[in-house]
């Protein structure tokens, strides 16, 4: 190449002259600048240089964004200029296309354009988050999305539909994150390539949606109201988080649904299934938590699986009910976690208590590979008494702050 000229002909700057390294740099550079910047500042360059006025055309990201990059865009402000934006941008590749605005009203017409044009222009990240007290209606004639180049999909602040959750036409995705949505319509999220699931929201409250990811690797799954979701067998789950913080699965007579009252909304009536135990069963990394004894889990274990793979346990007060059966069931579980007194996921624990167990001492119902079980509490009542009492019967004594913990809450320095 000629001295004194960059790329597609830009002049080139000389070392030390100060001159514009950055307008020196290859256009396919510039085009990946340009697309961690929110759409407004991207199209502003257009002005800096003869070079710059279609490079912003050619970015491989598109972020619909706050103007400071951070914040959402306000839709009301944006909605033309977004509307411009792609009609002036033409059908140039995307690698990420994000779409983040907030406001009392949101046109899910104006939304379901934008998206359409990302796919068209084969993103395969899409980002749509929709801020603001009032969530984004999908309608009924919404379609699912198709795009064969779609990998990952993160949405938020949406009311689904019964037919957007339906990733048929999405043959390659792979992570899916949807957060602080309604799924109060949708009877199916479904993904035969799914590799990682990620959900926080609420659920119908009549019927159960269904959760169809035979090839699922991960799964986060919180539910904020609602009937636990029907959780469908995953043979290849490695690692599972599920929290309930609320639900309106609940049955004023009895603990496990067995009423036999036909007029019991609570109950599920002549379904001896399982809900979300089964389809959860083959995960090697478990983590259970909920706000509240959770009913449909109680009924759950009435049909408990083997946990044939199971090595990682993680459990938070209201699920310990279950501690018996869940270890008969987990042939070769190594370590254990108990967070007592507490719903918070990221919470430590003021007392840190770790078991002292001698492996050919264990029950033969527990299994021989355990090497590690761990207690956290915000303090030690009678409730975590009961824990320890009845893990000290498995042979399994604790030991904090120096001291060691026995049945019934005697000491002996250790």
């Amino acid at each position: 190449m000629p001295a004194g000229k960059s790329r597609r002909g830009a002049p080139a700057a000389a070392p030390g002259s100060g001159g514009d390294r950055i307008g020196a740099l290859p256009d396919e550079i510039l085009h990946r600048v340009l697309s961690f910047l929110p759409a407004q500042q991207a199209v502003q360059t257009c002005v800096l240089a003869r070079r710059w006025l279609d490079l912003w055309k050619s970015a491989t990201g598109l972020r619909i964004v706050g103007a400071d990059g951070k914040e959402p865009a306000p839709f009301g402000e944006v909605r033309e200029f977004v509307d411009s934006l792609l009609l002036l941008r033409g059908r140039s590749p995307l690698e990420t296309f994000e779409i983040r605005v907030a406001g009392d009203v949101v046109d899910v017409r104006h939304l379901r354009l934008w998206v359409r044009y990302g796919t068209m222009c084969n993103a395969q990240v899409l980002r749509l988050k929709v801020h603001g007290e009032a969530p984004a209606f999908l309608r009924l004639e919404d379609p699912a999305l198709a795009s064969r180049h779609l990998t990952k999909i993160v949405l938020r602040g949406l009311v689904f539909n019964n037919d957007f959750l339906d990733f048929s036409r999405c043959p390659v995705l792979q992570d899916l994150k949807i957060k602080d949505s309604s799924f109060m319509h949708a009877e199916r999220i479904s993904s035969l390539s799914l590799k990682r699931l990620n959900i926080t929201g609420m659920f119908n409250e009549s019927s159960r949606t269904r959760i169809h990811t035979p090839n699922l690797a991960s799964l986060e799954l919180v539910v904020t109201g609602g009937r636990i979701p029907k959780i469908e067998s995953m043979p290849l789950l490695v690692s599972a988080g599920v929290e309930i913080a609320e639900t309106c699965d609940c049955c004023r007579r009895s603990n496990n649904g067995d009423c036999d009252d036909e007029n019991c909304i609570g109950c599920i009536l002549k379904d001896t299934s399982s809900v979300f135990l089964h389809g959860i069963s083959q995960a090697k990394s478990l983590e259970l938590g909920a706000g509240a004894e959770v009913f449909i889990f109680r009924r759950d274990l009435k049909w408990c699986p083997i946990f044939s793979r199971l090595k990682t346990l993680k459990l938070t007060e209201h699920y310990v009910h279950a501690l018996s059966c869940i270890l008969k069931h987990s042939p070769v579980l190594e370590s254990l976690k108990l967070y007592l007194l507490v719903f918070n996921k990221g919470f430590k624990g003021n007392v840190k208590m770790s078991g002292r167990f001698n492996p050919t001492e264990l029950p033969s119902t527990i299994s021989p590979h355990l090497k590690s079980v761990k207690v956290r509490c915000a303090t030690v009542d009678r409730r975590v008494l009961k824990v320890l009492e009845f893990l000290s019967k498995l042979n399994i004594s604790f030991s904090f702050n120096g001291k060691k913990r026995k049945a019934g809450g005697k000491t002996s320095t250790t």
